[in-house]
């Protein structure tokens, strides 16, 4: 296992440097087609990925799609991320111009514009990364919590990439602490929410898609103690090569007695709702539905899913 790590490292190195050396010197044409060819190759190469993908969407929308439906879904997933990998390198380039040129700002954002402090809620849909740097391009920066990576070299890449615009980023050690006092200062926090959290760590068990799923209860604390605002920002990759950012409605930590769970429910719902809309901006690689409540029935989760332990 050890050895297979140490190849893979070796392998995303040399891949990370070849991209950060060619990717930027490409034309925006040529990068939408690099991701297209590049998502479809993965699509069929990746069995694992694949047969994930598949098996989440089977689990949302059971017989409501056909086959090659799903199929389609999950494919424009793998290039969706594939674009998401290369634009990373494309947009260290020139970042202030690109950013300018091919990103749009949907109206509903001024919203966020106006309000501070507040907390940003995202999920993995689009490119959640092109979202952080075009605010902070700007001047509209959140901190964010990022996990550090195994490959120490791309873990400094990508650390480079958030924060030349201005974007925060901070460790996930110790991360509420530093997102507190972002929020006491009077500045804006970024936090993606459609990731497994354990209790044990301060997750929730909520609906996703009709299944439970733990979440971080952490923004819904933050919100709930501070009093501040959560406004829900997305930023999808548009037939062009662009990218729109908008906005949806905002929610407010002030609306009566409600608990985390029930908060943490809301923000889960209005995510559900993007990802219903745009489903093949979705990562459905991923393993969502991993973990499951004490009684659950396994037979309504994906292949992959287990017991949580009490």
């Amino acid at each position: 296992m050890r050895l297979r790590r140490k190849v893979r490292q070796v392998f995303e190195t040399g891949f990370g440097l070849l991209c950060a050396s060619v990717v930027p010197l490409l034309s925006r044409r040529a990068v939408r087609r690099l991701a297209r060819a590049g998502g479809g190759l993965a699509f069929r190469l990746a069995r694992r990925e694949r047969r994930i993908a598949l098996a989440n969407l089977d689990v949302v929308f059971g017989a409501g799609l056909s086959g090659p439906e799903k199929a389609a879904i999950a494919r424009g997933s793998f290039r969706t991320f594939a674009l998401l990998l290369l634009d990373t390198f494309w947009f260290a380039r020139d970042a202030a111009a690109r950013l300018a040129r091919y990103v749009r700002w949907d109206g509903s954002t001024a919203a966020y514009f106006s309000t501070k402090p507040c907390i940003v809620i995202t999920a993995h849909l689009g490119n959640w990364e092109i979202l952080g740097k075009a605010l902070a391009a700007r001047g509209a920066p959140t901190t964010s919590v990022a996990a550090p990576l195994r490959n120490a070299w791309m873990g400094r890449l990508l650390a480079r990439f958030r924060s030349e615009t201005g974007q925060q980023i901070v460790p996930r050690q110790g991360a509420m602490r530093a997102l507190m006092k972002t929020l006491k200062a009077g500045e804006r926090v970024g936090l993606l929410l459609d990731q497994n959290t354990k209790p044990a760590a301060g997750g929730v068990f909520v609906d996703f898609f009709g299944r439970k799923v733990p979440v971080s209860g952490a923004p819904a604390a933050l919100a709930l103690k501070l009093g501040v605002p959560l406004v829900f920002l997305f930023c999808l990759a548009a037939e062009n090569g662009s990218y729109r950012i908008f906005a949806g409605p905002p929610l407010a930590a002030d609306g009566g007695p409600r608990g985390t769970e029930a908060f943490t429910q809301e923000i889960t719902r209005r995510i559900e709702e993007q990802v219903r809309r745009y489903p093949d901006q979705w990562m459905w690689m991923y393993k969502r539905w991993k973990y499951a409540e004490p009684g659950a029935d396994l037979g309504r989760y994906p292949f992959y899913a287990k017991i949580l332990p009490g």
